[in-house]
């Protein structure tokens, strides 16, 4: 059932919703996502020309907290079906008002076109209202503005870091092609080198130059799709697979859920970076992608690949993440587990490691590194961590710990990949390998197998390993080089370069 809709205020008091087009409902029901509650209204039939009107009283839709609503009429049987509708031509939110300190909107979704009704305190409202209706914009934009030859937009895992591949790639640019515009998508705090214009992810800045952008550079995807012919859109991924991915996941679970859509972004993909052959195999399968792949190496394994000049070099590295200089390093660097859910893309740090046990056994010159997954709600209590463990999951890149870090300790992780091209000990603490494996994602390798390390499943194998890792690496010795022969075959510090070349070019 499709309604023509009519939304305005009545007094200060009442949200009057009229619907046209339909001919009987019990109840106009209200539901707030994430509540379980609803508002029920019984609609009149006063309107003139028989129009359905209900009256919504603003004081039941206005929260401390940002709130949508979904809409639905409830017929005499008891069914709800969602309240489909045709708006005025105009903004996605066509209706909108400010209602002192709040403010609230109406739009119709993507999925039905169904009504939902949006309020949030008075500053959240305005910005989230302007970016959403900027977003539907773009495909606009994408028509009207023109191509700008110099910008390169960059975007690493959603606009939140300044880290990965896209960032190695950006610092081996600026040098090589002054010419190019540089900006990022970024809405973090660490420096930039060369400071260039930094852009809020989702605002209508950001959409125009998604629109206008001759390159586009990103590790996960953008939040809209397609791109102007003439556009190039590098996707350099953010690692090579261990577990499964896209269409290759075999469970339920968020990212089988989110393939499709990664599966039209791809479609937008010029150029795809894989780090060796395994990956340029899996990749594309995965993602449901068929155009070319680079075969390069990736830009961040030149950093792991190049050890520091000097002793000043590493001191510097160590400052710049606020660490002494006189200790050694190891980092413990998981993944996130698809089955520990806490918000949208949000989930639960399971550290399931004993971090006073593990802190006894290290040697008197030892630190601990803890880095989470950047989808993982993470922020360990400082004061609670035994002295030599120290969590940085806040820093945007994991990279820049590997580099300063003597061993690896991980799970399932992709960073244990661009490690490797350092040589150093990996371990493995995989606490919950058979429950991973079997109903979690599953893996492409055999776990522990294809591994360059000992996998340990409690805390005290870790440890003894910890204790002997000369012994424990000499052990896996032949192991690790196949691993590196097979996965780390570009580690020779020109991966940007070969990128760059590839891609971009050399300057006019």
């Amino acid at each position: 059932m499709m309604a023509e809709l009519d939304l305005r205020l009545e007094g200060d008091a009442t949200l009057c919703v009229e619907l046209r087009g339909v001919t009987a409902a019990r109840q106009l029901r209200l539901q707030p996502r994430g509540r379980p509650s609803a508002l029920a209204l019984q609609p009149s039939s006063e309107a003139a020309g028989g129009a359905l009107r209900a009256r919504v009283p603003l004081h039941a839709l206005l929260d401390d907290r940002p709130l949508r609503w979904d809409v639905s009429l409830r017929s005499d049987d008891g069914s709800d079906e969602p309240l489909r509708g045709r708006a005025p031509a105009g903004e996605r939110h066509f209706f909108s008002a400010r209602l002192g300190e709040h403010g609230l909107s109406a739009y119709l979704s993507d999925s039905a076109d169904s009504l939902v009704l949006y309020s949030a305190p008075r500053e959240q409202h305005a910005r989230v209202m302007a970016d959403e209706n900027a977003k539907a914009r773009y495909p606009q934009w994408l028509q009207e503005l023109p191509l700008r030859e110099d910008l390169v937009l960059f975007e690493s895992f959603l606009g939140k870091t300044y880290a990965g591949n896209p960032r190695y790639l950006y610092e081996a640019l600026r040098l090589a092609r002054p010419d190019l515009h540089c900006v990022w998508a970024y809405q973090g705090s660490e420096s930039i080198p060369d400071d260039p214009p930094r852009v809020r992810r989702g605002s209508a800045e950001y959409f125009r130059l998604l629109a206008q952008a001759k390159y586009r550079v990103n590790n996960v995807l953008f939040p809209v799709h397609g791109r102007k012919p003439e556009t190039v859109y590098l996707q350099t991924w953010h690692g090579t697979p261990l577990k499964r991915l896209g269409y290759d996941i075999q469970v339920a679970g968020p990212e089988a859920d989110a393939r499709d859509n990664l599966r039209s972004e791809a479609t937008g993909w010029s150029v795809l970076l894989s780090a060796n052959p395994y990956s340029s195999e899996i990749l594309p399968r995965a993602f449901g992608y068929d155009g070319p792949v680079l075969e390069a190496g990736y830009p961040l394994g030149d950093a792991l690949a190049a050890p520091f000049a000097d002793e000043a070099e590493r001191a510097a590295a160590l400052a710049a993440l606020g660490l002494p200089e006189d200790r050694r390093y190891l980092l413990y660097a998981p993944t996130w587990r698809d089955d520990k859910p806490i918000g949208a893309w949000r989930f639960e740090f399971d550290l399931q490691l004993d971090l006073d046990r593990i802190s006894a056994a290290l040697a008197p010159d030892q630190v601990l590194l803890l880095k989470a997954h950047h989808l993982v709600a993470a922020r360990l209590d400082p004061a609670r961590l035994p002295a030599n463990v120290i969590d940085l999951s806040h820093r945007d890149d994991v990279t820049e710990l590997c580099r300063i870090s003597e061993a690896l300790i991980t799970d399932y992780s992709s960073v244990f990949f661009d490690f490797a091209v350092t040589g150093r000990p990996i371990l493995f603490y995989c606490y919950d390998l058979e429950h991973y494996a079997g109903q979690v994602r599953g893996f492409y390798l055999d776990v522990p197998g294809d591994l360059p390390g000992p996998v340990a499943e409690d805390t005290e194998t870790l440890i003894a390993q910890l204790r002997n890792l000369p012994r424990v690496q000499a052990e896996h010795a032949g192991r690790y080089a196949a691993f590196q022969q097979r996965f780390c075959a570009h580690r020779d510090g020109g991966a940007a370069r070969r990128v760059i070349d590839a891609v971009f070019g050399p300057a006019p």
